[in-house]
């Protein structure tokens, strides 16, 4: 009996003890707490994660199912991507514009930070920024702003990401703290941090050293001793290290990289962690330490092996191990030989903007020699010979490309450099027999109107007035006390072509006739050069300088300076 009675105490605290735990999970802020202040990508948390998605699955719970598939997507290392494509299509489907916006811009981030895939983190950011456009929530539009400025950043594109940053560093600054929640005080100084690292990071590759060493004291003395930050402050101390490394100041360099390595690789931030690597081998380099710097520069090939990632600005580690193993390891010096040429193609990929700066640094043709050379003294050519036949025939297609380009690029040049000798370089009037009507015109302007417009035509490309930036053919209009419909037709007419191709071609004349004659101008940037003849964008003038010259204006500078002698 006694033995009945134990049985049925156990049995009764056993299930209290069940129902009470069923009890407190039964609503979704209870199944949260479990997890919700769990770090990022742990994932004990993926159990609780799907039993509250499963939960909202049961009750159709649509608000409730985005933010699990939003949890899972945050704690699910293995399986982010899937969990951001559940969250895209709920909110597509049962969310709104801003849900979108945010889970667009969630799958980008995990393109770009956990896949370093940056063509398509790009295409996520700018669907979120079409869905973020009219948004009351400013902090949102703003994160979207600043992801695509990392992309342009990591594409080149400097100038442009620059603005992005200043722009999110004016947003996140500005808040008055005193009307934010602890959260989104949080938040704000965190998306603060990042923009001023990204700006202080942007303004060294655009060689603004003084501007990018205050940023990064600044960015060090906000985060000192707060771990809430402990990364941002590795961020900033690992571009104070490299800021020391190019005063030759190696020992305080060493010092600070060494000190950001550790919690940089604890995030798993490989990309920043291949940099620190590449600054601590070329600190070994200075100081003679060979050992060193072998050892670091294999950090950056392991990165590369595992993630097949590499950036530009660690590019040259393969140099020095292919260097340094020639007289002592030839299977080695093969070994990152066929690294760097992995790289090589990797960077072309994503980095097209920077490849071509790249293929001066270690010329493809010299690589090529390497290579026999190696098979010729190495005693496994048999091995090898495949991979080097094939390694060659890439390169060797490669260089038949390139040069069939450089070929055409030649022909472009000297055919426009003979229509300027010529003189049959400017917009020119149709010349027309007076003494035959012209039928298909349905539009003509009287004789008088004509040579009024011409002569006012003739001042105003005279005078230069079509540089002004933003111009309209109603602005030209009214210039020459005309009205738009008159002058359309008679540009149509007696040019050839419509208003804006007209005032294409006058500004894409005059710049072409600044770079043939004055040599200052072919040391200026693409967007001085822009900005000197009225356009507005970089990525415009080229266009408009390959339509009209046949040739962009970075290939037409580079032939007139190899012509003129000039480096």
């Amino acid at each position: 009996m006694k033995k009945i009675m134990y049985f049925l105490v156990l049995f009764s605290a056993f299930s209290h003890l069940l129902f009470s735990q069923q009890k407190k999970e039964t609503t979704f802020s209870e199944i949260r707490k479990h997890y919700e202040k769990m770090t990022i990508d742990d994932m004990d948390a993926t159990p609780y994660v799907k039993l509250y998605i499963t939960k909202a699955k049961n009750e159709n719970n649509f608000q409730r199912l985005i933010q699990g598939y939003r949890d899972g997507r945050q704690f699910d290392y293995h399986s982010k991507i899937k969990y951001a494509d559940s969250a895209i299509a709920v909110s597509l489907k049962h969310g709104t514009s801003d849900d979108i916006s945010k889970d667009y811009l969630s799958k980008g981030i995990i393109y770009y930070f956990y896949q370093k895939k940056y063509k398509l983190a790009l295409d996520q950011y700018l669907k979120a920024y079409q869905y973020s456009k009219g948004s009351e929530d400013r902090y949102h539009h703003y994160k979207v702003i600043y992801h695509l400025g990392v992309v342009k950043e990591h594409l080149g594109y400097y100038e442009e990401a620059l603005e992005h940053f200043q722009d999110c560093v004016t947003f996140y600054s500005s808040k008055p703290k005193h009307i934010l929640h602890d959260n989104e005080k949080f938040n704000y100084k965190k998306a603060y941090l990042n923009s001023l690292h990204q700006m202080t990071i942007v303004n060294r590759y655009l060689k603004n050293f003084t501007k990018s060493d205050s940023l990064s004291r600044l960015g060090y003395q906000l985060t000192l001793n707060d771990h809430d930050f402990d990364l941002e402050n590795s961020y900033f101390l690992k571009c104070m290290g490299i800021s020391k490394f190019h005063k030759q100041n190696y020992a305080e360099a060493k010092k600070d990289l060494k000190k950001a390595l550790p919690v940089i690789l604890k995030r798993n931030d490989f990309a920043w962690a291949s940099v620190v690597y590449y600054h601590l081998g070329k600190i070994a380099e200075a100081q003679n330490n060979s050992v060193e710097a072998i050892r670091y520069y294999s950090e950056i090939d392991t990165i590369f092996e595992k993630h097949k990632f590499i950036l530009p600005e660690v590019y040259g580690s393969y140099n020095y191990l292919i260097k340094y193993y020639r007289n002592n390891d030839v299977n080695k010096q093969l070994y990152y030989t066929n690294q760097l040429l992995k790289a090589d193609s990797a960077i072309s990929k994503d980095y097209p903007y920077l490849s071509s700066k790249l293929h001066r640094d270690y010329d493809r043709r010299t690589l090529i020699e390497q290579q026999d050379d190696m098979e010729k003294s190495s005693q496994r050519k048999i091995r090898f010979a495949k991979a080097l036949i094939f390694s060659g025939s890439i390169v060797i297609g490669l260089l038949i490309v390139r040069y069939s380009k450089d070929r055409k690029i030649k022909k472009q040049y000297d055919m426009l450099q003979k229509r300027i000798s010529d003189g049959t370089y400017i917009v020119k009037d149709i010349v027309k027999d007076e003494n035959v009507e012209d039928t298909s015109r349905k539009t003509s302007l009287t004789q008088e109107i004509s040579i009024e417009i011409r002569e006012k035509l003739e001042k105003f490309e005279l005078e230069r007035q079509f540089l002004k930036k933003g111009l309209t053919e109603k602005d030209v209009a009214v210039k020459l006390s005309t009205n738009s419909h008159y002058l359309s037709v008679y540009i149509n007419e007696h040019k050839g072509m419509n208003f804006n191709k007209y005032i294409a071609e006058l500004r894409i004349n005059y710049i072409t006739n600044l770079l043939n004659t004055n040599n200052m101008y072919l040391r200026f940037t693409i967007e001085a050069l822009a900005k000197e003849c009225g356009i507005a964008s970089r990525q415009n003038f080229s266009n408009l300088f390959f339509d009209i010259n046949g040739i962009r204006p970075t290939d037409y500078i580079k032939k007139r300076k190899k012509e003129l002698g000039i480096s």
